[in-house]
């Protein structure tokens, strides 16, 4: 009896690391996912505005025309994706990380709007432009969603997350006798 009742303990406890390490891949995946979203969208961004600021001031270009279009279209496919939308919303589900995360994503296709529309005469102003909303919305937006993931994705909040969406009712009752912090 003893014996069977050892194992039943480490099978549960088992069970427990086995969730837990699963559920924290899972967050960790999703950031890296968000990361790799931004860094790609980033560097596009990056060479479109060289590109349009370049024929803009008649330097030597280092993309042709042809190579603008592929990240043009590239860029599309990214925007276009709901690919980590939904994945965060499985993983973390409707929270306040995914509300930053659209966010970014309407501030980025106001950026590509920009940049698909700079022309020759306009382009400076444009690149102007474009600077001032990474620097005042884009960049702030996206280091607070970070840091908002990384924090998800720590051990601690995933096991509570967890304990909250997976075990609501337990949730509930244990969530009287804990007190709030000051």
């Amino acid at each position: 009896m003893e014996q069977l009742f050892s194992v039943l303990i480490g099978a549960l406890i088992a069970s427990i690391l086995a969730f837990v390490f699963l559920h924290v891949s899972d967050r960790n995946e999703v950031l890296l996912d968000v990361a790799g979203f931004c860094d790609e969208i980033y560097h596009i961004f990056k060479n479109l505005h060289v590109y349009k600021n370049t024929g803009c001031t008649d330097r030597d270009l280092d993309l042709t025309i042809e190579d603008c279009r592929h990240l043009s279209r590239e860029l599309t496919g990214l925007l276009t994706s709901a690919k980590i939308h939904k994945k965060m919303a499985i993983t973390f589900g409707e929270k306040e990380q995914l509300g930053l995360f659209l966010e970014l994503s309407n501030q980025l296709h106001q950026v590509a709007g920009i940049l698909r529309r700079a022309t020759p005469s306009a382009g400076i102003k444009e690149g102007q432009q474009v600077k001032q909303l990474f620097k005042d919305k884009i960049d702030p937006l996206r280091d607070k969603l970070m840091r908002d993931l990384i924090k998800g994705a720590k051990i601690a909040a995933s096991l509570l997350d967890a304990y909250k969406h997976q075990m609501p009712t337990f949730y509930k009752i244990t969530s009287i006798f804990i007190k709030p912090k000051a």
